[in-house]
């Protein structure tokens, strides 16, 4: 799903003034811009996220799965700029790495260490919308990120494929298969890990928009009891490949791939061009560039 960071922000406005009127006076802009941030939403993911009512508007369920997302995304920027600006009144600023949940499961700490010099370094795990906007904001000097999110203005570098996967014991039907359509995953029992998430999110929007939800059989916020309910034979999830591999013992559960382009994921690097940090940047880029299986 790729989400403008404006148009998440206005569509959040909407949802709790529940006018597209109100949202407009709230954000400063014509009733028709706010209507267009909306419609592109909506046509560019495949989803319905406000239904009209007598008097305004509310979030379909679709509508209110992305809200909820958007309002942790809007809390973790702002508490990544607290703390920037609560920094900058002291020591200097530590040079701030932000990565997904999937590219801290590969063997980047090598590549940190041939980027670090005298500065501090902050490895940071943050959800890769909030991280694009991090940088954006200067809130963050790199991210790790999939390109699944909006990466427009910054330079990106291409860092390896980071496919998502269904996990199902070895004991399932599923195991013996090549590939599989997201339907027929949305079928099964369904073990989700973490109830906000960032892949949760994803993942449910992707199901409503092709009009089912998961109901899932257990919510659980660690990674490695998502993977131990799965191995009992639970329920099936979908996770990134190289987590599964990272946190997975040997044998115990089966990575089917997804037959969707969108489970085709891959991991960026991504940051501003120019300014004062520009040539750590680039050095800690080409160091993760050297370090990853593209």
């Amino acid at each position: 799903m790729r989400f403008d960071w404006t148009g998440l922000q206005v569509f959040l406005q909407v949802c709790e003034a529940g006018s597209m009127t109100a949202a407009a006076q709230r954000c400063h802009l014509t009733l028709a811009a706010v209507s267009a941030r909306i419609r592109q939403l909506e046509e560019a993911n495949g989803l319905v996220l406000l239904q009209r009512l007598p008097r305004g508007v509310a979030p379909t369920p679709a509508g209110e799965v992305l809200a909820a997302h958007a309002r942790t995304l809007l809390e973790q920027v702002r508490r990544m700029e607290h703390e920037l600006a609560h920094a900058q009144g002291g020591a200097t600023r530590p040079f701030v790495l932000l990565a997904n949940s999937s590219s801290l499961a590969r063997p980047f700490g090598t590549a940190v260490a041939r980027a670090l010099d005298d500065r501090t370094l902050l490895v940071r795990e943050s959800a890769s919308e909030a991280s694009v906007q991090a940088v954006r904001r200067g809130a963050a000097d790199v991210a790790i990120v999939s390109d699944a999110v909006d990466t427009r203005g910054l330079l990106t570098s291409d860092l390896g494929a980071d496919p998502l996967v269904v996990v199902a014991t070895r004991a399932h039907g599923f195991a013996s298969r090549a590939a599989l359509p997201f339907a027929d995953a949305l079928q099964q029992p369904w073990i989700r890990w973490s109830e906000l998430g960032a892949l949760a999110t994803h993942l449910q929007l992707r199901a409503l928009a092709s009009g089912h939800a998961i109901d899932p059989r257990v919510t659980f916020p660690a990674l490695d009891g998502v993977l131990q309910l799965v191995a009992a034979g639970a329920g099936i999830t979908v996770l990134p490949h190289a987590l599964v591999q990272a946190h997975a013992g040997a044998g115990t559960v089966a990575c089917v791939r997804l037959q969707e382009d969108w489970a085709q994921r891959r991991l960026v690097a991504c940051r501003l061009e120019g300014g004062p940090d520009e040539e750590q940047r680039e050095r800690l880029v080409r160091a993760l560039l050297l370090s990853s299986d593209r």
